[in-house]
């Protein structure tokens, strides 16, 4: 006997209502699972790619030093006289350029850097001789290596830059990075290494020349002055920046390249102030005022107290910005932020690290705060 085509079709039925949402249920557990992990995954391969920028720009800066005659690191930032249209110069300390201008050939941008006019201010706002502005050629080439995949802020503007270099140790006015105290000075934020105001010798003054040495001990980058006499002539240009050689406590063991979602949201790459293209450790300036009774000049260095003025100045302890005033390491990554170290190696550095070894890996002479006599021919040897 055969089944009737009526039978057959009534034996046929779709899903219920209790199967569909069962069905449903079950794909929002696996979507639950799913997208965690898929989120996880973009984020290590952001940070991947951050790092490895992080190591571009250490090894760049290793290369410029290595082929340097002095073997020494750029300055973090420029400043001098700039030309003007009609030929003459100006006076005062202009803001030339900062450390990426120099470091260009090293990143394989060597057609940029052949276009930068190096008689005009970064900016462009004097715009001298040859008719190129700068200011104009940063907002053109908004370098993808300069900016770090998670800086939300670095994808606003033009120009941005997301890397930052070590400067050691700073006194900061206590209005919050503004001109004022500390080599923050003039109006442009300049950090010097000949005028810290710490009394890191605790002699009762600061800026005196034991100041001034171990001052220069306590980073890795500093400024580059360059006066006119007048007739367009540069005077001797003094890079206080250390050399690969004078890296005493080693250079797997300092910092040189971290990144700050803080340094600026457009047209900054080429911007010298040191609010901008630096980090620095903020020294708790209370002790130079002798309220620490009994502290030693070794002891001031080496503890390395952080100004309590800025708890935030730690890695990711200002997440929340504002942009251009926070120069301390801070990134979007979980947990840490990108290093690149002074041989070259990059690594992720916790958030979490031991306040003191923070510090000690910002200064490159930790371990010789007794001894002034290799900082000393470092001075000497760049006529400061």
């Amino acid at each position: 006997m055969h089944n009737s085509p009526g039978k057959a079709a009534n034996s046929r039925h779709g899903f219920t209502l209790i199967e569909l949402l069962v069905v449903i249920s079950i794909i929002a557990v696996l979507m639950s699972l799913i997208l965690p992990a898929v989120q996880n995954a973009r984020q290590a391969a952001r940070r991947t790619q951050c790092l490895n920028r992080n190591r571009q720009i250490g090894l760049a800066l290793h290369a410029y030093a290595s082929k340097n005659k002095n073997n020494q690191f750029p300055a973090y930032g420029v400043w001098g006289d700039a030309k003007t249209s009609s030929g003459s110069w100006t006076t005062g300390r202009s803001a030339l350029r900062n450390w990426v201008v120099d470091i260009l050939s090293e990143l394989d941008r060597q057609d940029i850097y052949d276009r930068w006019n190096f008689e005009d201010k970064h900016d462009g706002t004097v715009n001298g001789p040859g008719g190129i502005n700068n200011g104009e050629l940063i907002e053109e080439y908004n370098m993808s290596i300069l900016k770090c995949p998670d800086d939300q802020s670095a994808d606003v503007g033009t120009g941005v830059l997301s890397y930052v270099v070590n400067v050691g140790y700073a006194n900061i006015d206590t209005s919050g990075l503004v001109p004022g105290r500390g080599g923050w000075t003039g109006g442009s934020n300049i950090h010097l290494s000949t005028d810290t105001d710490l009394d890191f010798n605790l002699a009762g003054g600061a800026n005196d020349t034991e100041d001034m040495i171990i001052s220069q001990r306590s980073g890795v980058l500093w400024e580059m002055i360059i006066d006119h006499d007048g007739s367009g002539a540069p005077a001797p240009a003094k890079n206080a920046s250390q050399r690969v050689d004078s890296i005493y406590d080693g250079s797997s063991n300092t910092l040189l390249v971290s990144e700050n979602i803080n340094a600026g949201a457009s047209q900054y790459w080429g911007d010298p102030r040191a609010k901008i293209c630096t980090f620095v450790y903020p020294l708790d300036t209370l002790n130079v005022t002798g309220s620490a009774t009994g502290l030693t000049a070794a002891d001031y260095y080496n503890t390395a107290p952080l100004d309590p003025r800025y708890p935030f100045a730690v890695i990711n302890g200002a997440l929340s910005g504002p942009e251009e005033i926070r120069p301390f390491p801070n990134s979007n990554h979980t947990g840490g932020v990108t290093v690149s170290m002074c041989d070259g190696s990059a690594k992720f550095m916790s958030e979490d690290i031991d306040l003191r070894i923070y510090a000690h890996l910002i200064t490159p002479s930790g371990t010789k705060a007794s001894t002034l006599v290799g900082a000393q021919a470092i001075l000497e040897s760049n006529n400061l």
